[in-house]
């Protein structure tokens, strides 16, 4: 009989790194060798209103706690591999869908995503209690990078711990291949921020790096894909717009999915994400696929992917002038540009949607057999 397991993760929309490597993983044909149920903890709610103590997440975290229990009184998996969120609220739910798992004697394999997971364990009191109890039903944690791996053992977090970082679709792969060939229209460079609009992700330095590169004599443009992090913050990212007289170089086009996204990227001659917190964010591979090389912040798992001068620029957060310095090298350099690009797309093919299914596969039979 093959092994069962219950594959728990939101799938898109909205899209975000946890919805995407959810379904590239069951799309993957990795787990042939396993009978696979999928638990969807979608939530019905805009992607910003996520790890907010409200009504409407104690309502989707009820109705989670439900499939999941009904799920492993009816699959009775092996197994169990599901996503850890790094907010507060989504981490304590995740602790309870983990005591759900963990009570029907499967192995719970959990994949941490998102930026602040170093704050949830560097909680103390009963808060810390709380974090301690709830890593206690997972037999595995798998992390995205190195720097995380070692903060979850220096935890005193039992289980084993892996680094298994994020994936893309494989559709991704194939479309950017087709599409990052097409010629390019635009004169001057164009810099592409893909993300949550607000202050985590650096929206507000980036536009004042870019007016200081334009002043300084940088042909460029910007062009902001996604929603609002956090209530207003967009709007305000738009009126710091008009204030910095960008209003036309910044084009804000709101999330998009699909080909319009796909049109961004391949219009785009890099991606900036100057960001103060990250997991390992997917678009960093989205970038590779089309070649392009990416400015953004040694936070969180990114070092593990982007080398400075290799495949990227890494400047640190809240670094104006650090940025400002990095968009001109990109827009005055076309051939260093392109050089770092396709250096990137050939490091992403290690973190190809099969490669990292195969990781996590030989993981989860690897704990199988331990058991």
């Amino acid at each position: 009989m093959k092994p069962r397991l219950l594959i728990v993760g939101p799938l898109p929309p909205p899209i975000g790194g946890v919805e995407t490597v959810t379904q590239a993983i069951l799309e993957a044909p990795a787990f042939e060798t396993f009978d696979v149920h999928h638990v969807d903890i979608t939530k019905g709610r805009p992607k910003q209103t996520q790890g907010r103590f409200d009504l409407g997440n104690f309502y989707w975290a009820m109705r989670h706690f439900a499939r999941m229990r009904s799920a492993v009184a009816r699959f009775r998996p092996d197994a169990v591999y599901m996503p850890v969120a790094s907010s507060w609220s989504g981490f304590l739910r995740d602790g309870v869908l983990a005591k759900i798992a963990k009570a029907s004697g499967a192995k719970v394999i959990g994949h941490v995503h998102g930026g602040r997971f170093d704050q949830i364990l560097n909680y103390n009191g009963l808060a810390a209690r709380r974090v301690r109890r709830a890593l206690s039903h997972f037999d595995v944690l798998l992390a995205l990078g190195t720097r995380w791996l070692e903060l979850i053992r220096d935890s005193g977090f039992r289980g084993r711990v892996y680094v298994v970082p994020s994936t893309l679709k494989q559709d991704f792969f194939d479309r950017a291949s087709a599409l990052s060939s097409l010629p390019r229209q635009e004169a001057d460079a164009t810099a592409l921020f893909v993300g949550q609009v607000g202050r985590r992700k650096g929206i507000f330095d980036l536009l004042a790096a870019l007016r200081g590169a334009i002043d300084l004599g940088a042909r460029i443009r910007l062009v902001v894909v996604g929603p609002s992090e956090y209530p207003k913050e967009l709007e305000e990212a738009k009126r710091l717009t008009d204030a910095l007289s960008l209003r036309d170089v910044v084009r804000f086009t709101g999330p998009l999915m699909n080909e319009c996204l796909l049109k961004e990227f391949a219009a785009a001659d890099f991606l900036v994400m100057p960001s103060y917190a990250e997991g390992l964010p997917v678009v960093f591979f989205e970038a590779g696929a089309f070649g392009m090389p990416v400015v953004t912040t040694p936070v969180g798992a990114i070092p593990d992917l982007i080398e400075s001068g290799r495949n990227g620029m890494l400047v640190n957060p809240g670094d104006v002038e650090g940025i400002r310095d990095a968009l001109m090298m990109m827009a005055g350099d076309s051939e260093a540009r392109r050089k770092m690009g396709r250096q990137l797309n050939e490091d992403i093919q290690r973190f190809h949607p099969h490669a990292v299914s195969q990781r996590i596969a030989a993981i989860l039979e690897e704990n199988l057999a331990v058991r």
